[in-house]
């Protein structure tokens, strides 16, 4: 087998305080951009219609699909491989970037019936003239796990964050006086495009990726070497990676082919609202977790996830309903009564994105642990469940619908949870008997909150139930403040 003269990338040692200072600087940077996110979505609220909102999911969920295929699980080989070498981002590139125009064009060819099947002749507008976008992606994935694997947590976020002042800044600037849904879209993945230039001038990645090398038979050979070799890794995840992606998105990707762009619109209206706080959870703690638990001992990996476990259940999921609760008086005072529809949709979806925030940042247990067959298995009986549960509740109506949805997800993903921890050989009772004491303390939270919601001033008692709360885990878990504490000193 011919070897590669690519040179092994340096690795830079991991210790608890690179998983924190990875955190702290992720989610300093995740607040700010949710908050400037947040209010590019209540400006975008009033001026587009739900049709528009609707349209813009789905496109982004079908290049999210496309670029799936492109990228074919390279970026997690990049990542988790033990010998980060320049030849696996080269493969990336040259092996990406080819799919990437594949599928642009086959998105375009495609865009009629697309835009048919979902009953929207503006998203297959869309596709068929902005499927270039693919590349765009495939790209940014390229760099993004580059810098995960090199370490790189301030880079990545810092480019984060200029991808989202600019599409902000830009849909600011132009769907005041333009309010179509294609200008958010363009703005959206030219903010993605900044991302991808950003990280590629950080990582200076010019010696595996010149274009001479890009268009090399010889060198793609190596890229097919790399493939050949990594084969059922790389198949078992891309078949996980979309099966994953269209069970969580479900609601849209398989609703929205039975009822309207409107619904479609109130649904991703209620997910980027409720998204706030989850977001700020688990993409600044899972985007760092996974490519350092590629790196450190199986005790080290034990204690981070003990650790956000704690964090997320204690505070978290509080903070989470506490804030779901606080949206059901303002969201009528925002928009005056535009969005009315989408507020039972926020309480339903509390099982959903609380078990999100307790799943998503261990996602990456079983490709670390080389046995993506078992979360293959786990996503094909997570699919079946997710479109079964919605097959039969939207005979009684969207609303049921999604809220049969959002428990069976919480179901699964705390299947999915415990499965994570068998694979790290934990013991599962000790984990069990911790997700019920806080469990029951989550219940009762909720129990009080629904009650002071019914009164006047609610507002107010909603506010003092929470610092109640906060005081009792102060007194009675400890542990949490030391987290607290260490995650921001």
């Amino acid at each position: 087998m011919r070897r590669s003269k690519a040179k092994s990338l340096s690795k830079a040692p991991v210790n608890h305080a690179t998983v924190i200072h990875g955190v702290r600087w992720n989610l300093v940077t995740t607040v700010l951009r949710r908050i400037i996110s947040l209010a590019l979505l209540i400006a975008l609220a009033s001026w587009l219609s739900q049709s528009d909102f609707g349209v813009f999911r789905t496109y982004s969920l079908i290049l999210a699909i496309a670029s799936i295929f492109a990228v074919i699980g390279l970026d997690s080989n990049l990542i988790t491989s033990q010998r980060h070498t320049e030849l696996n981002a080269f493969s990336f590139a040259q092996i990406g970037s080819g799919l990437g125009l594949l599928f642009s064009l086959l998105l375009s060819l495609s865009s009629v019936w697309l835009a048919r099947l979902y009953q929207s002749a503006e998203l297959g507008m869309l596709l068929k003239c902005t499927s270039l976008f693919v590349l765009v992606e495939v790209m940014r994935k390229l760099f993004r796990s580059m810098a995960q694997s090199r370490l790189k947590f301030k880079e990545l976020a810092l480019a984060e964050t200029w991808n989202v002042v600019f599409y902000c800044l830009t849909s600011f600037s132009v769907i005041y006086f333009y309010r179509q849904v294609w200008v958010y879209v363009v703005a959206y993945f030219l903010g993605n495009l900044v991302e991808t230039v950003y990280l590629y001038m950080c990582l200076k990645p010019f010696h595996s990726l010149q274009l001479r090398r890009i268009f090399s038979l010889k060198w793609f050979g190596y890229s097919l070497e790399l493939i050949s070799r990594n084969r059922s890794f790389l198949t078992t995840v891309s078949v996980i990676r979309l099966l994953n992606t269209y069970a969580g998105n479900a609601p849209i990707l398989f609703l929205g082919t039975l009822v309207s762009t409107a619904l479609m619109g109130q649904y991703f209206f209620a997910t980027q609202l409720i998204g706030v706080p989850v977001l700020m959870f688990t993409m600044a703690v899972g985007q760092v977790f996974y490519p350092v638990f590629a790196q450190i001992g199986r005790e080290n990996t034990i204690q981070s996830i003990q650790s956000y476990t704690r964090l997320t259940l204690s505070l978290g999921i509080p903070m989470l309903l506490v804030y779901c609760f606080g949206l059901g008086y303002f969201v009528p005072i925002l928009f005056g009564g535009k969005w009315d529809a989408a507020i039972p949709l926020l309480f339903f979806l509390i099982p959903f994105f609380g078990s999100s925030m307790l799943n998503d940042p261990i996602s990456g247990i079983p490709f670390i642990c080389r046995k993506p067959h078992l979360e293959l298995i786990w996503n094909i009986i997570s699919l079946v469940v997710r479109v079964f549960a919605l097959y039969a509740g939207i005979k009684y109506g969207f609303t049921i619908a999604v809220l049969l949805f959002s428990i069976c997800s919480a179901v699964m993903s705390l299947l999915f949870y415990f499965m994570s921890l068998r694979l790290l050989h934990t013991k599962l009772l000790p984990a069990l008997a911790s997700l019920s004491q806080w469990g029951a303390g989550i219940a009762l939270l909720s129990i009080a909150l629904l009650y002071v919601s019914t009164l006047p001033y609610a507002l107010m008692y909603i506010a003092l139930c929470f610092a109640i709360y906060l005081f009792a885990v102060y007194i009675f878990a400890k542990p949490v403040y030391t987290d607290v504490r260490r995650i921001l000193k």
